[in-house]
């Protein structure tokens, strides 16, 4: 039987603790790549932003993910700024070494 991330024998889930380590960190970057995307004003910009911020979870949760698709109207300027700025937010929350387990 199991409470939280301990056994009821006594032992410690490592399993368990790097699960819930990792759902947190998801839950972090959602939160606040949400903020992000919601403050962009551009439409068509917010759009990427939610679908890169999307690409990056699925990245991080070790699920292969191809770039989204540039749409019309996108420039580069703005598409690498959005880009820098989730990645960086990206890596905040999910360091290398923090990968999921099943």
């Amino acid at each position: 039987m199991r409470f939280g991330s301990r056994w009821a024998l006594g032992g410690f889930s490592l399993i368990n603790e790097s699960n819930a380590e990792f759902s947190n960190a998801l839950l972090d970057f959602n939160r606040e790549a949400v903020l992000y995307c919601q403050g962009i004003s551009d439409a068509v910009a917010r759009d990427y932003a939610t679908d890169y911020a999307r690409m990056i979870q699925n990245r991080a949760k070790g699920v292969e993910a191809s770039l989204p698709r540039i749409p019309t109207g996108l420039f580069e300027p703005n598409r690498n700024l959005i880009r820098a700025t989730l990645e960086r937010m990206s890596e905040k929350y999910f360091p290398a070494k923090m990968k999921p387990r099943s």
